[in-house]
């Protein structure tokens, strides 16, 4: 992986980004989140009818994320 990872400064998504600034004609965007985060944007497609969920992850650390869906539908 590029860059000093134990600098202050270092920032993997614009290191990776640098890198690697197409993927075919397209730009290359790079977002970085926590894995609590992924994991709810995964579960969105199947979690319509809930209007409040959230997700906690355990591993190395500690993810979490909360999610709310306003299309006023899920009174679970």
């Amino acid at each position: 992986m590029p860059g000093n990872w134990e600098s202050s400064k270092f920032n993997l998504p614009a290191s990776l980004a640098k890198a690697i600034p197409q993927i075919g004609e397209h730009d290359t965007a790079i977002v970085m989140h926590n894995d609590g985060v992924v994991q709810g944007l995964s579960e969105v497609p199947f979690m319509r009818d809930v209007k409040r969920w959230g997700v906690l992850t355990i591993g190395t650390g500690l993810g979490n994320a909360r999610f709310t869906n306003r299309d006023g539908k899920g009174e679970r």
